[in-house]
């Protein structure tokens, strides 16, 4: 590199003599490098350990809250007893006590929308958005109710999807039940089979 004024030839003449000592840089890089994929895989390891933690904390608590306030059972799961006389109580079975759960909940449901499945072997969760998904195991399916304005362009099965089911219309409303993935046709037909109207 040839520099023509003064400054470029007083750097060259200092640095003439400068030998740069190539292994304690490369020692130092390395030291630092090292360093610094400590400190990240460090990091993420807490990172993940805390969020493992947060998951199965997160877990436990729905696991055991069975959807009532300090995981206590909820009402509907609670046996129901009938006295014939004082002191005698005999207890309803296990069934029973599921079908009135699940017929309680319908009620308090339709006071949310206009039809709900009445089931004591399908779980639903409260009605949004004008539907609301029901599940059995692994299968699941979405109940909609829709505006009896729409039921003929839901009578395509390229407008309501394959396996719907498409109820008759209910005053000014008509139902959808959607099957979800792995959900069976005869699985369809038992929820349609539990739909209740609103009066």
């Amino acid at each position: 590199m040839d520099h023509p004024t003064a400054v470029g030839t007083a750097l060259q003449e200092r640095v003439r003599d400068e030998h740069v000592d190539l292994e304690e840089l490369l020692r130092a890089a390395t030291r630092s490098g090292t360093r610094i994929r400590r400190r990240r895989r460090t990091a993420a390891t807490v990172g993940a350990a805390a969020g493992v933690a947060a998951i199965a904390l997160g877990g436990a608590l729905l696991a055991g809250s069975n959807g009532t306030p300090r995981g206590g059972p909820d009402l509907a799961s609670q046996p129901t007893t009938a006295a014939s006389d004082p002191g005698t109580r005999a207890a309803t079975s296990e069934r029973q006590t599921r079908a009135a759960g699940a017929h309680a909940r319908a009620q308090r449901a339709l006071q949310d929308a206009p039809v709900y499945v009445d089931s004591p072997d399908w779980r639903c969760d409260r009605p949004a958005d004008e539907k609301f998904i029901c599940s059995r195991g692994g299968a699941s399916v979405v109940v909609s109710w829709r505006s009896a304005a729409a039921w003929d362009d839901y009578q395509d099965p390229a407008k309501a999807g394959p396996g719907t089911y498409v109820s008759d219309v209910h005053g000014d409303v008509f139902a959808t039940i959607a099957p979800g993935q792995g959900t069976a046709p005869a699985q369809v037909t038992e929820v349609a089979g539990a739909l209740v109207w609103a009066e």
